[in-house]
């Protein structure tokens, strides 16, 4: 049993086979169990009603069948796939996998004692079967989340966009193992919109001094912005392996309605992976 773990949601399709390899590549460099899970929401929660009578609790009971007989063969699939890969890594003996039929958020209770959830864009974007699940995790457990876009993995270079505050922070000491002596890093910030209060919280020194410790040596660059400071993180970490984070917002997370930047970081359709924590 490894001291940490990582956790790779996965839907039993095709694209799962980029956030299983990224868990597969970081579980070495965390030193971590990797488990697998595959969340299957209870179709009785979502399914539409079909009018009353005998009729229509016939159609309703056929619908629901047919969803759960989708999504066991997709849990055999995604188990297949994971058992498969994980093989293939040497990493067997420090694996499992987990089908779970629950609500997103009582889902998400699996992310506990976890270092990082891997998710694909998809659901980091709000799309798709498991975007509720991944939402849960990063905004209700706190679990940080990485989302592998491109990039090595172990990363050579890192660009920390960095405020001072708890959730880059968070994101900061997500990222610690990945903060190895010879990786290159880069720490963006930006003193705009920010009070006097605030912008002491958000010297780069801080984290300078930090990684220092640790045996890296970061240089601090300011983001120069007229609009976007989203996309100017983006353009910034442009052919960096990874792009670490804070997560904001204080509207409905559940739904993955972020402020401006968050929301640009997790819906990007390209540039470094990403790990962010809220």
């Amino acid at each position: 049993m490894k001291p940490e773990r990582i956790l790779v949601a996965l839907r039993g399709a095709g694209e799962d086979t980029l956030p299983l390899d990224a868990a597969c590549r970081l579980a070495p460099l965390y030193n971590a169990d990797l488990r697998g899970v595959f969340v299957e929401p209870d179709p009785t929660a979502y399914m539409l009603w079909a009018g009353p009578g005998a009729a229509g609790a016939s159609v309703v009971s056929t619908a629901i069948d047919t969803v759960r007989d989708e999504a066991a063969k997709a849990a055999r699939e995604a188990e297949l796939h994971f058992d498969t890969q994980v093989s293939r890594e040497g990493l067997s003996d420090a694996a499992s996998f987990r089908r779970i039929t629950d609500t997103p958020a009582e889902a998400a209770e699996q992310a506990r004692l976890v270092r990082l959830l891997v998710t694909d864009p998809q659901a980091a974007a709000g799309r798709g079967q498991l975007a509720e699940f991944t939402a849960a995790c990063l905004v209700d457990e706190r679990c940080p989340i990485y989302v592998p876009r491109g990039g090595a993995i172990a990363p050579r270079t890192i660009v920390v966009a960095w405020d001072g505050s708890k959730e880059a922070s968070r994101a900061a000491f997500a990222a610690e193992p990945l903060f190895q002596p010879g990786v290159s890093v880069k720490i963006l910030h930006s003193p705009r919109n920010l009070d006097y209060h605030d912008r002491a919280a958000s010297a780069p020194n801080r984290l300078t001094n930090w990684l220092a410790a640790r045996g890296v040596k970061a240089v601090s660059q300011p983001v120069n912005h007229k609009g976007s400071l989203g996309k100017a993180l983006l353009h910034s970490a442009e052919g960096a392996d990874l792009l670490v984070a804070g997560a904001y917002g204080h509207s409905r997370i559940a739904q993955f309605i972020f402020g401006g930047v968050t929301r640009q970081l997790l819906t990007a359709k390209s540039g470094p992976s990403l790990l962010i924590a809220h």
